[in-house]
């Protein structure tokens, strides 16, 4: 064979000779009813010729025009048929009109020709008074006027206009949107800029640019928010509806936004409310805390519309948190006078703990008031396992020791029971659901085997979760987002670098099994998506062409001749028994069974090899596909044959695999489903599973007296325990594969003594380290907050200048301040795989984030540790030491 590369044609850049000159066109209105002539006014800097084009979405009618030296008016008919409106298009031009002249030139100018959208706006009124208290059902009155007839429906949306404003939301005004002004919806094509031009002036040109954009919002989120939608109400036949508002617990403001609609028209009104009691009783609360944490809880009161008196305050705290004595005070409370109190705030086990307040006063007065709050503990899970073979007959007990070491109430345990050991799909899909990271390969990992979670052949029988769908529909949405315009994938969004061409298929295949799962895949993103796999897979290594070819020929993409033609000249040159696998299952799917029989025969021999440029895989991940596509490509008895060939070589520890191995896992654990039955006691009660692997997830109270499970076959099993929760001791610092360290800084350089912080101080966060063994790594960096800290920005190669002291920070793929962690991805070392995007992909040994806190609350914090780890070799890592911070109340 030979393979010739060529190019067809050329590219040019735009030149400002291409520019016309501007034509001034004017309408007599802002806008006219049908039937109605619209005057235009065309005013060209030369006497000549014009065009006028009238376009919507499509040219509907072209007039051509003569332009006198003085400019002319030309009247247009306005039709109900342009919608909201058209464009007028004039082009303009002149011959040659002596040689000393300029060579022929044009002009172009535009108006937006629009209907009058009044005609189709219904009037909207929205009556409530101007201020209510909270905690109860209101009545909204709305009335809609000019209905046209028939039925009509209205939508109130009740919002809090704190997070409006921070968002900078536009309450929805739907008669612009569809009668308003359009953008242009044609292009405008001519051949002016080839003309030659003898002249050595240059041509004159047009420039244009934006306004400036609107004014900030607000700078921090209010802790109590509020979003209520009534959805359609139907409007009686005098235009009116009275629709019921439950309005929480909540002090702010609130925007009131009604949408009303019928067959040929729409409307819109907004209206604030203001939602306060006569007495405001405000509870100012850390964003969180960790066990053992001491907080303070500040309580607001204010007298707005009270009468003036004593009032009794009783402050409780309860599940995780505590106060340290109880709170009943009494405090004397004139007309609009305000008073603040603070107490200290103890943080027990992680979990969720609830703050209320109670207020007795004159008149009658009795509010009380509640805050949830969270314990958030201040390391990361970890996971212990434990694989046993249970010889026929023989009986294991699983107790409360596999839980030592964990801090109460994190802890779970499953165990599962299978004729190949290392799949634990409850231990598994626990530990993809906890992974925190959310790349477009974590998000499609997390996702891809929940789409057969419900399946009882998965599940061994165990209870369904009907929530699962929603999960992997949000899955599919939040990847979906991520595509690029081409129809690829960001890694980390659709502003990111792309993901990797092994990658690229794996997001496709999921979205291609979503689909096949009744899932709401786009189908606009799909094509697109299949699109640009089929254009580019020729591109790819010959191990990512090979799945590429089995999920377009999984979607019915696939020219059966690209890929034979692939199997015999690129095939030989791939690694690996799952690269052939999935060859195999892609000639399986075109109908070539004799060649599908060959491409799996040599992944049987190939079941150990390893591709050094696929970072994504491993071993573990490989044969855990060559079992998942097995009977795709051969049928039950290539299952059989491959699940004897690397049963026993799938067991790892769930916290040294990676998202890819536990989605494989999975994935393989359903395709070996339904191999025969498996016979079972728990507790001494016998039981019998067509499906394997059986999976058991005992409770605390189960674990205190014991879980004896007993092999009833004639041939061994194999019971896999793992237990996941928080360590209850601080994890000591850890330098395996890469080096971390984390400094706190004052703004000036120095170091920042954490004892001595108080309210309001800023701090860097200065974050280093090295990559200790080389190779390729891409780097997760997870830095937990105190409770006590609120970031207020990540610095930037920009904002770093004001911070002389700093060294150069890194370019990070991503760096995101959360509510309490700070997290970024970067990469170390020298890719193994190519990129389209980036021939070299050559990055460095060592890494620098930075960012600032401020301290927002005193008392005295648990300092986690800094985490950084290889998100795909687990095994890779680093961690500094844990600390302690106190706050001190800022100084008067």
């Amino acid at each position: 064979s030979t393979d010739i590369t060529f190019y067809v044609g050329w590219y040019g850049g735009t030149g400002a000779e291409e520019t016309p000159d501007t034509l001034k066109v004017a309408s007599d209105k802002p806008n006219y009813a049908p039937g109605e002539n619209a005057r235009l006014r065309i005013e060209a800097p030369f006497a000549g010729e014009a065009l006028i084009a009238i376009a919507t979405d499509r040219i509907v009618d072209t007039r051509p025009v003569q332009v006198p030296a003085g400019g002319t008016t030309v009247e247009i008919p306005v039709k109900a048929e342009w919608g909201a409106g058209a464009y007028a298009l004039v082009t303009a031009w002149r011959p040659l009109a002596a040689p000393a002249e300029r060579m022929p030139t044009r002009a172009i100018g535009a108006v937006w020709l629009g209907l009058n959208p009044a005609l189709r706006t219904l009037a909207v009124q929205i009556g409530t008074p101007e201020k209510i208290t909270p905690r109860q059902k209101i009545e909204v009155p709305v009335k809609v006027s000019n209905l046209a007839g028939g039925e009509a429906f209205v939508t109130l949306a009740a919002v809090d206009e704190g997070i409006l404003q921070l968002t900078r939301y536009r309450t929805p005004k739907p008669a612009d949107y569809y009668f308003g002004k359009r953008a242009l919806g044609v292009a405008m094509r001519d051949d002016y800029g080839r003309l030659l031009d003898t002249r050595a002036d240059d041509l004159g040109r047009i420039r244009t640019g934006g306004d400036a954009g609107d004014i900030g919002g607000l700078d921090v989120v209010p802790t109590r928010t509020v979003a209520l939608f009534s959805g359609p109400v139907k409007l009686d036949d005098k235009g009116e509806a009275r629709i019921t508002l439950d309005i929480p617990d909540f002090v702010g403001q609130l925007r009131l936004m009604a949408v009303a609609y019928e067959k040929s028209r729409v409307g819109s009104a907004e209206q604030r409310l203001f939602v306060r009691d006569a007495v405001t009783a405000d509870v100012v609360l850390p964003r969180f805390l960790a066990p053992k944490d001491v907080g303070r809880v500040a309580l607001s009161l204010h007298n707005v519309d009270g009468q003036a008196g004593d009032y009794r305050v009783t402050l409780e705290a309860t599940g995780s948190v505590a106060l340290e004595r109880p709170v009943a005070e009494t405090k004397r409370l004139a007309a609009n006078q305000r008073e603040l109190m603070t107490w200290p705030l103890q943080a027990g086990e992680a979990g969720f703990g609830k703050v209320a307040v109670s207020v007795q006063g004159p008149g009658n007065f009795n509010v009380r008031r509640e805050w949830d709050i969270q314990v958030r503990s201040a390391q990361t899970p970890s996971a212990v396992d434990t694989v046993a073979r249970l010889g026929a007959g023989n009986e294991a007990t699983v107790d409360r020791n596999v839980t030592a070491g964990f801090a109460p109430g994190t802890a779970q345990v499953s165990a599962s029971l299978t004729r190949i050991p290392g799949i634990d799909v409850a231990a598994l899909l626990r530990a993809l659901d906890k992974y925190p990271y959310g790349c477009v390969e974590q998000t499609t990992s997390r996702a891809m085997p929940l789409l057969y979670y419900n399946d009882v052949a998965l599940l061994g029988y165990g209870p369904t979760d009907p929530r699962i769908n929603d999960r992997v529909q949000d899955a599919v949405y939040r990847i979906v987002d991520m595509q690029l315009g081409d129809g690829a994938f960001g890694m980390w969004g659709p502003y990111s670098s792309p993901a990797a061409e092994w990658l690229q298929t794996y997001v496709l295949d999921f979205l291609v099994r979503a689909n096949a799962q009744q899932m709401v895949v786009p189908s606009a993103s799909l094509q697109r998506g299949l699109t640009w796999l089929n254009r580019s897979a020729d591109k790819f290594s010959p191990n990512a062409q090979a799945y590429a070819w089995y999920v377009l020929a999984k979607a019915g993409f696939a020219d059966p001749g690209r890929i034979r033609y692939f199997q015999d000249t690129k095939a030989a040159e791939m690694k690996g028994g799952a690269a052939w696998a999935m060859l195999a299952a892609a000639l399986n799917q075109v109908g070539e069974p004799g060649r599908a029989r060959l491409a799996f025969a040599t992944a049987r021999q190939k079941i150990d090899e390893r591709d050094p440029a696929d970072y994504y895989g491993s071993p573990l991940r490989n044969r855990a596909a060559l079992i998942t596509l097995a009977v795709e490509a051969g049928g039950r008895e290539a299952l059989t044959e491959v699940t004897s060939l690397v049963g026993e070589r799938l067991a790892a520890s769930i916290d040294t695999t990676t998202t890819q191995e536990q989605a494989w896992l999975v994935l393989a654990a359903r395709a070996m489903s339904g191999s025969g039955e498996l016979v079972y006691s728990v507790d001494g009660q016998q039981r019998r599973a067509s499906a394997e692997p059986v999976v058991i997830n005992p409770d605390a109270a189960t674990l205190a007296r014991g879980l004896r499970l007993k092999n009833d076959t004639d041939r061994p099993i194999w019971m896999q325990v793992t237990a996941r929760g928080v360590p209850t001791d601080p994890l000591p610092a850890a330098r395996a594969g890469l080096s971390v360290e984390r400094e706190y800084l004052t703004l000036g350089g120095r170091p920042a003594e954490l004892d001595k912080v108080r309210q309001n101080d800023r701090l860097i966060v200065s974050i280093s380290g090295r990559n200790l063994e080389g190779g390729y790594h891409e780097v997760a960096l997870l830095d937990l907050l105190p409770a006590g800290f609120e970031i207020e920005s990540v610095l930037n190669e920009e904002t770093v200048k004001s911070f002389p002291f700093l060294s150069k920070l890194t370019e990070t793929r991503i760096a995101e301040a959360r509510d309490d962690r700070f997290f970024a991805a970067l990469n170390l070392g020298i890719r193994p795989y190519r990129m389209w995007w980036d021939a070299e992909g050559k990055y460095g040994n060592s890494y620098h984030v930075a960012y600032i806190v401020r301290a927002v609350t005193p008392g005295s914090f648990t300092l986690p540790a800094t985490n950084v780890s290889d998100m795909y070799a687990p095994r890779v890592h680093g961690r500094t030491t844990m600390g302690r911070v106190s706050i001190a109340p800022a100084a008067r």
